[in-house]
């Protein structure tokens, strides 16, 4: 079975050899980014070649069976020269790309014609002359980093419908002309009467009026909030996250969720299944002992999507949501890493939004499982508590992206002024031209991401860095974080015009489309659009801003176009 693992979220692709692999995936598959690429030209000439068998290709990408009349020494001394053959092309000078491209499709399709595919990634992945391509303090295991590849391949395959019985997902030109038509219709503005109509629509959600909206401003604000709403709750405790991290603030965490079941509330928690694994050292197993149902999501049907919805909600009543795990970067607790992160605090009638998505996600899961414990929708408090029109919305992988969705439309219905927080920003067809529409309209775009020093990854620095200079070149402002990895930025925000916002776990990248459950706030309310302007502000003030695209520092990468047009799904 295909299985997911996403150790890091700004670490996507652990290794260089991972992205060489992406052309391997040019050999079966058909994921194109902005230009034709006909799959089934490229397999009539490798069948011709002889090189790849792919008629022979086996559900999931497996690995054929070596040859039975092949010794182990004959296999070995076979692994040893593709390895040695592989590593070659990857440290060599690349002047001619193209070449080496088919340089290392070949070698991959011998390899996988002669039974050896995987071993050959484990010996290749374990040459010390690849160390220093490997990103720092992320590396995995050669045997980790075969499965992990082998897991990519099967959603790209599944994904571009090479699976039988799987229906392929929309491919991306045609995505970005739909979504662009989408965001485009109405003429309704930022502020106007109807602009937040329009966007209900669009975003499957329509808004509520007389709710509280307060930013949480990194985890000083966020989890002491957080501890006086599960001490004083009443009646229930909901928690959603995507990491439960077994240090200070894990433990902290779990004492008070224990302490709350103790009192007889209804605790419940929930979390994507494969993270569970990673990083809680039995922290959850201690929960679950207290009583505490804990729900791990991952759809058999589909066991490489993704759950990164972060949400607390207490009694049905109040919610805090945003892009905070639960773990000391985000809290700040053990003072050592300081990540820039914002919370929200929601409460009022959009609480039945923040119900209605964890009843669903619960429900769902709780079924599969074979649980019998649900969870209702209509467990909620929508007294009026503030002056803010709101929704939450929620992505769910395979389905249609209506918080970027509504991240479009709000940038079509800027008129002065967007600003956009993200700590992953590879640059999406649609996005792109939503910014580039509106400085042709003469609207103000500011952007702050991650910079080289606290991505940590020259891979993903260059996926991330090299969607700037165009953007750059019709006058969008960039910013990049700068502190080194325990400074990383972490947040996830966007306003337009002073009036309206948008807050949650969504990363602009095509996996938060594609493969992953995400949760977002959007209101508008000049007080809270008013905090979150103030600490862009500041952000920006301590961040490096490129006046130049030489300023961005984007690692070189030969590799990089290759894999932003056969692996975008995946970035």
């Amino acid at each position: 079975m295909v299985r997911k693992h996403y150790a890091q979220e700004l670490t996507i692709f652990k290794t260089v050899f991972l992205f060489c692999f992406a052309i391997f995936l040019a050999c079966i598959t058909d994921l194109t980014y902005g230009q034709s690429f006909d799959s089934e030209s490229l397999l009539g000439q490798l069948r011709a070649s002889g090189a790849f068998d792919v008629s022979a290709l086996p559900d999931r990408a497996a690995e054929v069976p070596a040859p039975a009349a092949a010794t182990k020494a004959d296999q070995t001394k076979l692994v040893a020269d593709f390895k040695n053959s592989l590593v070659k092309q990857i440290t060599g000078n690349w002047k001619h790309p193209s070449k080496v491209d088919d340089a290392i499709v070949d070698e991959l399709g011998r390899a996988y014609k002669a039974g050896v595919l995987e071993p050959v990634i484990v010996a290749v992945l374990s040459d010390p002359r690849l160390e220093r391509l490997m990103p720092p303090g992320a590396k995995m295991s050669p045997a980790e980093a075969a499965r992990v590849f082998s897991m990519y391949v099967g959603a790209e395959l599944e994904s571009s419908g090479n699976v039988e019985g799987v229906a392929p997902v929309e491919q991306w030109d045609a995505m970005t002309l739909r979504h662009l038509a989408l965001a485009k219709a109405g003429s309704a503005r930022v502020g106007s009467s109807g602009f937040l109509a329009e966007l209900g629509a669009i975003q499957n959600t329509p808004f509520s009026y007389g709710n509280l909206v307060r930013p949480l401003i990194n985890g000083a604000q966020s989890f002491p909030k957080r501890a006086e709403l599960i001490k004083n709750a009443k009646k229930s405790v909901y928690l959603t996250t995507w990491a439960f991290y077994d240090d200070e603030t894990g433990h902290h965490t779990a004492d008070l969720l224990k302490a709350a079941k103790k009192r007889g509330l209804d605790v419940r928690l929930m979390i994507d299944k494969d993270t569970a694994g990673l990083y809680d050292k039995g922290i959850l197993a201690e929960i679950a002992a207290a009583g505490i149902p804990v729900l791990r999501y991952q759809p058999k049907a589909k066991n490489y999507y993704e759950f990164h919805s972060k949400i607390l909600i207490v009694d049905g009543k109040y919610a805090i949501l945003g892009g905070m795990n639960i773990g000391n970067e985000y809290s700040h607790m053990a003072g050592h890493e300081t990540w820039r992160d914002t919370d929200v605090l929601v409460q009022g009638p959009a609480l039945k939004d923040a119900m209605k998505f964890f009843a669903e996600a619960w429900n769902e899961q709780a079924a599969q499982d074979g649980l019998a414990l649900r969870a209702s929708a209509n467990d909620y408090d929508d007294a009026p508590a503030g002056p803010a029109a709101a929704s939450i919305v929620w992505n769910n992988p395979g389905q249609e992206p209506y918080i970027f969705l509504s991240m479009l439309k709000a940038v079509y219905g800027a008129k002065t002024r967007v600003n956009i927080e993200n700590a992953i920003f590879v640059m999406m067809p649609a996005m792109e031209q939503a910014l580039l529409d509106a400085r042709a309209r003469g609207v103000e775009v500011n952007i702050l991401s991650n910079s080289l020093e606290t991505i940590g990854d020259p891979i993903m620095s260059a996926m991330i860095l090299g969607g700037f200079p165009k953007l750059m070149k019709a006058g969008v402002t960039v910013y990049l974080k700068e502190g080194g990895l325990p400074n990383r930025l972490h947040s996830k925000f966007m306003t337009v015009d002073g009036a309206y916002g948008t807050i949650g776990s969504f990363n602009l990248q095509p996996r938060s489309i594609r493969y992953v459950r995400e949760i977002a706030v959007n209101f508008t309310d000049h007080g809270a659009v008013s905090t979150l302007d103030a600490a862009f502000a500041k952000d920006i003030a301590a961040a490096k801003k490129a006046e130049k695209v030489k300023d961005l520092n984007i690692p070189k990468s030969p590799v990089k176009g290759l894999v932003r047009k056969l692996m975008f799904n995946q970035l």
